[in-house]
């Protein structure tokens, strides 16, 4: 297709920083393209093609798609694509089939999976499921968690639930799929309108130490997992394994008296945390401490093998304490194969909500780093104040992502500092995570922008993607702004 959008090469000055100076830290050189757009950029983003060099990028627009092709390389096009979502479509995402170059969008209905090929702009029918949502009310259409690459062979499976069980299916080299059904039921709910259906969450590691991922249920306090088999198929008996996390069931929480001091533990993740091979377990104990505020105690458990199968102990292996409410990430900050953590956070209070009231509040980043004993130190390595935007638009997201902007192997921080203006702050294996003075970049970040940090031209390097959206005046009473989309590809 046709690129028309004009890309520019934004050189931008080097200025040498001096331990003894006060001189800001070098600046990157990015390619940046923009284009209006016609349709509402509120919607979810897929990356289509990202492992055959170039990227294909999909913004759905409540019943359609606007479709932007090739823009790693290219930069955007003058003017999407509309793709119209089928009307009996439930749920969509991406998947990589059997005998076709590139990936397809795929859409979960009532009774089947379906695939469009954006290419040859045709529809099939994959497979024919039974799910639980056709007994759900009318809901608009939405991403969905139903893709995965189960058995690794670089084909896409599904995953689909019905009223009593879980059912997989693996996709052959020939294009066809096998059909497991697994003996696991959706969690039943009652509450005053009726009983709704929800499906256990799914996880998708290994948990028996023999390099082949499982598929596991995290169901109380346990891990039910369907261990993979040497045919790629998956093992119908459970391996149930205890996680000593005093987990309960979702609707527990409710049945506990509300005091002040009541504890809400959550699982927080499943992943390998200090880089041994073995999954690990953190929960999150949530604890009231008076009308507002609220402590976290991260408890961090490492798995080790027992009987050809992975435990947990009872009492946590580290703890970790953050406080007040908001998101954590856990990632390898500095490169040294442990997985730190870090939180954007605020205390609930008068002052905050006072803030809140004229459009933004202050919140607390802080990165915490695991040490070698695979404790968490309890003071924070890094720590910086972030204003977030509370805006329905762009749904209170702000510019704070960690990734390796300059290709040294090593993750950067990029911070919203301005209305116009973030900051680059160079990733260091040092006793600082990130450098004290960053490289400031201009443009304009109204409280309608969300941006999405990737490394759209698989360069090493990370890119960025601004999405603007209108945003409404109350003064004014009306929408202000346009739609628009600018990329920044990395040129250094």
């Amino acid at each position: 297709m046709l690129k028309t959008a004009t890309i520019t090469t934004v050189l931008l000055l080097t200025t040498f920083a001096s331990p003894f100076s006060h001189a800001k830290a070098s600046k990157l050189n990015f390619h940046k393209t923009q284009q209006k757009a016609e349709q509402k950029i509120t919607g979810k983003l897929l990356y289509l093609n990202e492992h055959n060099g170039d990227v294909d990028l999909l913004i759905q627009d409540d019943n359609r798609f606007s479709y932007y092709p090739g823009i790693s390389k290219g930069g955007l096009v003058d003017k999407a694509e509309i793709i119209e979502i089928p009307k009996n479509a439930q749920f969509f995402n991406q998947a990589k089939l059997a005998n076709q170059a590139n990936e397809v969008i795929v859409y979960l209905t009532s009774d089947a999976v379906m695939s469009y090929n954006i290419q040859d702009k045709t529809f099939s029918k994959l497979i024919a499921v039974d799910t639980l949502y056709k007994y759900q009310s009318i809901f608009e259409v939405n991403f969905g968690e139903f893709v995965q690459d189960f058995n690794q062979d670089g084909l896409s499976d599904f995953i689909t639930y019905s009223l009593d069980k879980t059912h997989v299916y693996l996709q052959n080299s020939d294009g066809s799929f096998t059909h497991q059904s697994l003996a696991i039921s959706p969690r039943i709910e009652k509450s005053g309108s009726g009983i709704s259906f929800t499906p256990q969450n799914f996880y998708h590691a290994d948990f028996n130490n023999d390099n082949k991922k499982d598929i596991a249920f995290q169901v109380n306090d346990q891990i039910l997992v369907f261990a993979q088999n040497e045919d790629k198929s998956f093992n119908a008996k459970t391996l149930a394994i205890t996680l000593n996390a005093h987990l309960e069931h979702e609707n527990s929480a409710q049945k506990k008296d509300q005091d002040e001091q009541s504890a809400d533990v959550k699982l927080e993740t499943i992943e390998d945390i200090n880089g041994d091979g073995l999954v690990d377990i953190v929960t999150k104990e949530s604890v009231r401490d008076g009308m507002m505020s609220r402590t976290n105690v991260l408890m961090v458990r490492y798995g080790f093998l027992e009987n050809g199968a992975i435990n947990y102990k009872k009492e946590p292996d580290g703890k970790a304490t953050f406080d007040g409410e908001g998101m954590i990430k856990f990632k390898d900050i500095d490169g040294d194969g442990l997985k730190d953590y870090y939180t954007l956070s605020v205390e609930i209070g008068i002052g905050t909500m006072m803030s809140a009231m004229s459009g933004s509040i202050d919140m607390d980043l802080r990165f915490y780093k695991l040490g070698q004993n695979g404790k968490y130190i309890k003071k924070p390595t890094y720590e910086n104040e972030v204003e977030m935007s509370i805006n329905s638009s762009s749904d209170g997201e702000t510019l704070t992502e960690v990734m390796d902007f300059n290709g040294d192997g090593i993750n950067d921080l990029i911070l919203k500092t301005d209305d116009d203006e973030f900051t680059i702050y160079s990733g260091s294996k040092g006793k600082r995570l990130f450098a004290k003075r960053g490289a400031d970049y201009e443009i304009s970040l109204p409280a309608s922008v969300r941006t999405e940090v990737k490394d759209f031209n698989n360069d090493g390097k990370a890119d960025i993607l601004f999405l603007y959206g209108k945003s409404y005046d109350e003064d004014e009473e009306k929408e202000v702004g346009e739609n628009k989309l600018t990329l920044w590809l990395s040129a250094s």
